[in-house]
């Protein structure tokens, strides 16, 4: 058992036993309020009944007081109870990814799947069994979007990855931090799960069923609004409401109608004159009333968004960092107001709380007395000319601490990983030891790798389902995770900035008429293009032009691979085309072979995934299709 998974297990067991005892102090409570209640009660009915009233006073603010005193610290018990079910969910979790079942979770991040992307479709960032739904620890919509914003766009320069590999680093370390983050949106979103199959399994226990709950979790992707509507509310400015005559109207117009209405009552005035108030007070409550109750529905959908992102940004204002870009984010939340940002949305929150109050049966009635609506709308008038053009950037910096820490996850949870040294210029070139595919756990395997400018291009053959393809992906992730300034997995890694490009997963399109063949040439002519406006190129190309007859996939891949070496772009090429194994010789080494191989054993096949210089010499189709029912004649 690692260090981190005998961490997660003992927070496991500590949450555990503290929601037990939450759970027996919280019954216990609410059996005793009961008892109090209703004892009070009986003495009061007692007491009234012998005429004795002043004992009968006295008991009941004796037994209001002990109501009201176990109230609050049963109010505090179930707060507590929720905080420790959040961090018992969450320690769980992270159990789960340690212990190499992460490909359960829900979150996938299949939406920012694309196909057309230079390498996130063919380096699994999204999707099932992804980067995305390994490291995904956001709890807001901001934050979601972030970490998939900078999964899409590496960094691409060296002073900017070691400012994020100093963040990333500094946010492993800070575990209750990371934790107490992700704990407020299920603290202020209730029946919020985040293992979801677990849950089902517990209900079905729970209920006899041997399938479990029909009822579909909610999940914390459930509760992501886009907070588009609330950055347009915020910035939109209504004069009216803003101006002092409007502030004044409402103060004195309710004054004057309700003064009026008990001066007409002991017959001092006309009861016409209270009637005027209350009629003008209605029309003005009628006129746009929609846009009213607009304003007041944004406010309500985004309640619990705002409690989320107040949590955190109190949480990330609260706390000390070294990272000269974490405390640049962090100086980005003072604006020109001296006020903490969180206070400034907490501020707005309990303004909802005001708001909340038109679902009183009551409102009406204030409503026409009071104008109560108006002056609510002047409340948040207020708010938004003092805070409301800082929302959007507020939640950006949310979003980007949210994504840092996920990104944080790989270097806590897996300590052996290490930050790649990033060099300024190609020379240096790129030296794995021991490199591994981070996706991968108990069927890794790690592999030394080097290349440089005079040996640039590596070309992988190999059987199938030898280990070409999956070697191919290790090196473009490892690059990939480098440029994002995160650990790679490997003993040593060192590379300079390069723009990754690879061709390893094409198909047809019937929608947009588009053959598997014609696919692949379109992102063979990225690639180039990408080399002809002088990027600095890493180029992952996985059995090149396989579509086609096997004359013209050996001419084309062997014409490509030479026009990309000319070009001095760097990469690997996997293929089956053992002739282009003739590449090395004639490049003078530019082009070098490497290889995988399978070994047999009592009639059955295996695989070291072992990479080896030169050139394979083995293969395995036949056995292979044997294997799968082909029945298939040796050739004399």
């Amino acid at each position: 058992m690692t260090a981190p998974e005998k961490k997660y297990s003992k927070r496991v067991d500590i949450y555990s036993a503290k929601l037990g005892i939450y759970t027996r102090k919280g019954s216990s409570l609410g059996n005793y309020k009961l008892l109090v209640f209703f004892s009070g009660i009986a003495a009061a009915v007692i007491l009234y009944i012998f005429n004795q009233l002043i004992f009968m006073l006295a008991q009941l603010i004796v037994f209001t007081a002990a109501f009201i005193y176990l109230a609050v610290i049963h109010n505090k018990i179930i707060k507590r109870k929720i905080y420790t079910s959040a961090m018992l969910q969450i320690n769980k979790m992270c159990l789960k990814r340690i212990n190499g079942k992460w490909t359960e979770f829900s979150d996938t991040g299949e939406e920012f799947e694309n196909h057309e992307h230079n390498y996130t479709y063919d380096l699994d960032i999204f999707g099932k069994s992804s980067l995305f739904q390994m490291i995904n620890m956001t709890s807001t919509y901001s934050g979601r979007h972030k970490l998939a914003e900078l999964l899409l766009n590496p960094l691409d320069n060296r002073k900017a990855i070691s400012e994020r590999q100093k963040a990333v680093t500094e946010l492993s370390g800070k575990l209750a931090f990371r934790h107490r983050m992700l704990s407020n949106a299920l603290i202020s979103n209730k029946n919020i799960s985040l293992l979801e199959d677990e849950e089902k399994n517990n209900e079905g226990r729970q209920t006899g069923s041997a399938y479990g709950s029909k009822k579909k979790s909610r999940t914390l992707l459930d509760t992501m609004n886009k907070p588009e509507d609330i950055y347009g509310w915020a910035k939109q400015e209504n004069k009216l409401y803003s101006s002092v005559g409007f502030k004044i109207l409402i103060i004195v117009l309710p004054a004057v109608t309700i003064i009026s209405l008990m001066l007409a009552i002991i017959g001092v005035v006309s009861v016409l004159l209270p009637a005027a108030g209350f009629i003008i007070q209605f029309l003005m409550l009628a006129y746009r009333v929609n846009f009213r109750n607009k304003s007041f529905e944004t406010v309500e959908k985004y309640a619990n968004t705002l409690k989320v992102y107040s949590a955190v940004l109190k949480q990330f204002e609260s706390e000390r960092f070294e990272s000269a870009y974490i405390n640049g984010l962090k100086n980005s939340l003072k604006g020109k107001s001296e006020e903490p940002a969180w206070k400034q949305i907490d501020r707005l929150s309990k303004l909802w709380e005001l708001i909340a109050n038109r679902y009183n049966f009551l409102h009406a009635v204030v409503n026409a007395a009071t104008l109560w609506d108006f002056h609510c709308l002047v409340s948040l008038e207020k708010w938004k000319m003092t805070s409301g053009r800082f929302v959007e950037e507020w939640f950006d910096i949310i979003g980007e601490m949210e994504a840092l820490s996920s990104m944080s996850v790989l270097s806590h949870d897996h300590p052996e990983f290490i930050m790649p040294e990033i060099a300024e210029d190609l020379s240096s070139g790129i030296c794995a030891e021991q490199l591994g595919h981070p996706l991968l756990d108990k069927n890794r395997k790690c592999n030394d790798i080097s290349f440089d400018s005079r040996q640039p291009i590596l070309l992988i053959t190999g059987s199938n389902m030898s280990g070409k393809s999956t070697f191919l992906r290790t090196v473009g992730i490892s690059l990939i995770l480098s440029n994002l300034g995160m650990p790679v997995c490997a003993k040593a890694f060192s590379c300079p900035v390069l723009k990754v490009y690879a061709c390893m997963r094409t198909s047809d399109n019937l929608g947009q008429n588009i053959s598997s063949f014609y696919a692949e040439l379109l992102r063979v002519k990225m690639v180039v293009e990408a080399v002809d406006r002088d990027e600095r190129v890493f180029f992952l190309l996985d059995e090149i032009f396989k579509g086609t007859n096997s004359a013209d996939r050996h001419i084309g891949a062997k014409m490509l691979i030479k026009q990309l070496d000319k070009k001095a772009a760097w990469g690997m090429v996997s293929t089956h085309d053992l002739e282009l194994a003739d590449l090395e010789q004639e490049s003078n080494g530019h082009i070098r072979n490497y290889h995988f191989k399978e070994y047999y054993n009592d009639n059955k096949i295996y695989f070291d995934y072992l990479l080896r210089r030169g050139v394979s010499d083995t293969r395995n189709a036949i056995y292979l299709m044997r294997m799968a029912g082909v029945s298939v004649e040796e050739q004399e």
